[in-house]
């Protein structure tokens, strides 16, 4: 989770990557707001690397998927900030409604 959150905090280039390759947003919040949940539920709010892996295949994505989507946008900090609000968001339903996680 380092890496992706350095990748935000360090933007990239939208002109390096084509759209064509990139996850789409929806697929980012959710394997986000699963990753999460799954490091809440641990001691230390870590998620493990084989609670990683199984959201990760749950999803369909790659750790590489995550890291390229946020380079791609990083740099929109509109459209980063309307991602995060809805990670937040769902996030909280998520602490509020434990049955909910996956």
């Amino acid at each position: 989770m380092g890496i992706l959150l350095s990748s935000f905090a360090c933007g990239g280039s939208q002109s390096n990557l084509p759209e064509g390759d990139l996850i789409e947003p929806e697929d980012f919040i959710e394997t986000y707001v699963d990753l999460r949940a799954a490091a809440l539920i641990t001691e230390d709010g870590q998620v493990t690397e084989a609670g990683r892996s199984e959201v990760l295949d749950r999803h369909g994505i790659s750790e590489e998927d995550l890291i390229s989507f946020t380079q791609a946008y990083g740099e929109d900090l509109m459209f980063m900030q309307e991602l995060w609000n809805e990670i937040e968001l769902r996030l909280e339903n998520t602490r509020s409604s434990p049955d909910t996680m996956n």
